[in-house]
Formats: structure tokens, C-alpha cells, sequence
């Protein structure tokens, strides 16, 4: 019996295409509106440079990003059990709020393509393809490994801004609705947690090789 691939498996959720939505529509603005990152709008230059300077914050502690960065109360296919007006941030919302400051973080300054993209480009698969022949590849490794086994939310956020920073330099791009997706689910018990880090760990074995596996090819060719 064949095995599934990740791509096979992959799906997002409600919340997944929420949070790929709201960075799409920064990066390249509102169907027929030249109005996004790219098209070098100014408020969306400006949307980017404040969600950039909140990565790492609080939920909330910069107000005006709420709109970009947390989804609709009301919205029950992403809150199926509901969320209280006088609760703290769910799991979504911190999810949603790190995963769209960190693509913030990703795209500032990068004026030539998106780094959110569709296709399946989990974390571990966009470090491991970046880190195969890379001068900094322990380095890489060392903040990926950091960022899985870290003690608490904000000293994994932390750790995972260096790795995004990492992906930056590389043009790297992300699936960010994905990694949302993944972000909450850490946060949601043990085994679900696992399963996150799992996959990733499988995807970046997986994207190394094949990038290795293309270098001995174009080397084997040139002989």
C-alpha cells in the first residue's frame, strides 16, 4: 500500500486561509486594485512596516494591527466554540497575529515577489531546502532545532523571527496560512504539538535531500 505525501494531505483549515488571505491581499492588494506591497502602495508599505515592528509583541499591544491581524468573532467556522468579548487571546489569535507579524518581517524590503506562497512549503520544508549547501547551515539548523524545543510561546516566537530573518536573506518563500495553521496547533496539547514538529522535521529531511539530490545531478551532468 503506497503512502500519502504531505501535499496529498494537505489542507487548510478555515483559519489557515484567513490568515493566507489577509497576506496575499498585503503583499499583491485587492483583485483589480493596484493597492499592495508590491505595487509599492503607501498604506500598504506602511500596514507591512507596523506588522513588522509588532512581531514578537503581545496580542493587542499595537491596536491599530487588530484589523490585520485578528480574525472576526463572529466567524464560528474559525471559533467554532466561540470566543468571549472579555477573554483573553485564543489560540488563533495568537497564531494568526505571529504568523502574519512574522510574514511582515519576511516581505518588508522584498520588492520583487511574495514570500507567502500557496503551494506546500511547510517550515521544515522551506529550511531544509535553504539550508542544504548553505555556508550557515549549522547555524540554521541550530535556530530551527531552538525554535521546536523552546520553553514558551515567546522564546519560540523569538527564535522563529531569526529563522524567518534566515529565510529573508535566502528568498525564501513560506506557505504563512500553513504556518498559522501549525503555530496553533502547538499550542494545543502534547500530541498535537508532536505531530507538528514531526512533520517538519520530516519535511526538512526530505526538501535537504532533494536539493542534494539536484546538486549531484547537475554535477554528474557536467562530467
Amino acid at each position: 500500500m503506497s503512502q500519502t505525501t504531505p501535499e496529498q494531505e494537505y489542507k487548510l483549515t478555515p483559519f489557515g486561509e484567513w490568515v493566507s488571505k489577509k497576506v496575499r491581499t498585503l503583499v499583491n492588494g485587492h483583485d483589480g486594485r493596484s493597492d499592495g506591497y508590491l505595487d509599492d502602495n503607501a498604506k500598504a508599505v506602511a500596514d507591512i512596516a507596523r506588522l513588522a515592528h509588532a512581531a514578537g509583541h503581545e496580542v493587542g499591544a499595537d491596536p491599530a494591527i487588530i484589523p490585520l491581524t485578528v480574525p472576526q468573532m463572529d466567524d464560528t467556522e474559525i471559533y467554532p466554540h466561540g470566543v468571549g468579548s472579555f477573554s483573553g487571546p485564543t489560540d488563533e489569535e495568537r497564531a494568526a497575529h505571529a504568523a502574519i507579524t512574522l510574514f511582515a518581517v519576511h516581505q518588508q524590503s522584498q520588492r520583487n515577489q511574495p514570500m507567502h506562497v500557496d503551494a506546500y512549503v511547510s517550515l521544515g520544508r522551506a529550511t531544509g531546502a535553504m539550508a542544504y549547501g548553505n555556508f550557515n547551515e549549522k547555524g540554521i539548523r541550530s535556530t530551527f532545532d531552538k525554535m521546536q524545543t523552546a520553553s514558551s510561546w515567546a522564546e519560540m516566537i523569538r527564535h522563529a523571527r531569526r529563522l524567518i530573518a534566515l529565510l529573508k536573506r535566502e528568498d525564501q518563500p513560506l506557505n504563512y496560512g500553513l504556518f498559522a495553521q501549525d503555530l496553533m496547533r502547538l499550542r494545543q496539547g502534547r500530541t498535537a504539538a508532536n505531530a507538528v514538529r514531526l512533520r517538519w522535521g520530516r519535511d526538512f529531511q526530505s526538501a535537504y535531500m532533494n536539493e542534494k539530490n539536484k546538486s549531484d545531478n547537475s554535477k554528474q551532468s557536467q562530467k
